[in-house]
């Protein structure tokens, strides 16, 4: 897929997040939220008006999404089936850690943490299902990226800035490449004080037939506890249960093929 496409994707992805509340939205407010012009936003939510992904209100000249999301959203909710799948090893993981766990799914701009389970110990990291994770400041957002080609990484990241979420953040683009290529000779990833003061994260991919990320998995806690051996302890353990699930999704079926863009 061409970067154009994706961007122009891209934005229209950007545009249903935009309308997420289900109220009309005027066109001007759709525009800054996604910030473009007036016009550019006019053409992208007209077409989908066109396809029957929004419903527009000539009168008040505003936008909401079209019941068709529901349709989506039972299919999503089957797919979550895998989720209950991957749940058990979840759970054996946050005992054998002691730490919060996270389960990752790739989104268009970002992953999403559809699974959490927080650690019991009084000194923690909180997560909550629901909430966003940047593909460029988050272990199992790196997990997620690493295993895709330089090209697809690059349409990715030049869809917006690399916003540092803390003092540490890797914002430059050679050097997070760099971080990228080594997640995947060494299986895992790890970020330092970079989406969150006084914590860190380690996270693995789970990957299909074709060696391709389907979902991360994220183990995170405070600073204190993530010194560097530590980390790579939970990077192998991480490794090793991932292969499990991954050996699990695909007896039961249940390993789809999750992609981010066509082409890739």
């Amino acid at each position: 897929m061409t970067e154009a496409r994706v961007q122009s994707v891209a934005r229209a992805a950007a545009l249903l997040d935009a309308m997420a509340s289900g109220d009309w939205v005027a066109l001007r407010d759709l525009a800054r939220r996604i910030g473009v012009a007036k016009t550019t936003a006019f053409n992208l939510v007209g077409a989908l008006v066109d396809v029957g992904l929004a419903e527009h209100d000539p009168a008040k000249g505003c936008y909401r999404l079209s019941l068709l999301h529901l349709v989506y959203g039972r299919a999503v909710e089957r797919r979550m089936d895998m989720v209950e799948l991957i749940r058990p090893f979840l759970v054996r993981l946050c005992a054998e850690t002691r730490e919060t766990v996270n389960l990752a799914l790739p989104s268009t701009t970002d992953a999403i943490i559809v699974e959490s389970l927080e650690s019991n110990q009084t000194l923690r990291v909180s997560a909550y299902a629901g909430t966003r994770a940047d593909y460029h400041a988050t272990a199992c957002g790196r997990a997620l990226i690493a295993w895709r080609s330089d090209a697809f990484r690059q349409t990715i990241f030049d869809l917006g800035p690399l916003r540092p979420k803390t003092a540490h953040t890797t914002t430059d683009l050679a050097a997070l490449n760099a971080l990228l290529d080594d997640t995947r000779r060494r299986g895992w990833a790890s970020e330092f004080e970079e989406n969150e003061t006084g914590s860190a994260c380690v996270a693995a991919p789970i990957l299909d037939a074709e060696g391709q990320p389907i979902a991360s998995v994220s183990v995170a806690g405070p600073t204190s506890r993530f010194q560097p051996e530590a980390m790579r302890g939970l990077g192998a353990l991480l490794v090793q249960r991932m292969a499990e699930i991954s050996a699990a999704l695909q007896r039961a079926g249940q390993a789809p093929k999750l992609r981010l863009a066509a082409g890739d």
